[in-house]
């Protein structure tokens, strides 16, 4: 093992948590998020505080994806699309199970 190496860890929870808050005040969010992580770096992976860092999507994983969120002028953390689904991406390969937002894509593989 290497010191200073981390592996293994999975933020799938937070990812997860991060959704279940779209619409909420952003600072609520990032205080009760803080507060449960040994870093704050992973809660950005997913959320822009700034227009022109704003994504769709981010995939978070081998095939992992999830709905890129952001911060309105509100101060209220939203969903960058929110028309985006499962059905709305394709797989890019055909021996893994892509998820977006942990359910299973609904488009199949195709070989190009």
């Amino acid at each position: 093992m290497h010191a200073g190496k981390r592996r293994g860890l999975d933020y799938t929870p937070l990812f997860r948590f991060l959704l279940s808050r779209v619409g909420a005040p952003w600072n609520e969010v990032h205080s009760e998020a803080v507060a449960r992580l040994d870093q704050q770096a992973p809660i950005f992976w997913m959320v822009a505080l700034r227009k022109e860092d704003w994504q769709e999507y981010v995939r978070l994983g081998e095939s992992s994806y999830f709905s890129g969120l952001c911060v309105d002028a509100l101060g209220l953390l939203q969903r960058v699309n929110p028309g985006l689904g499962p059905d709305s991406l394709a797989p890019q390969c055909s021996c893994c199970t892509h998820t977006f937002n942990g359910v299973p894509f609904t488009r199949r593989f195709e070989a190009p």
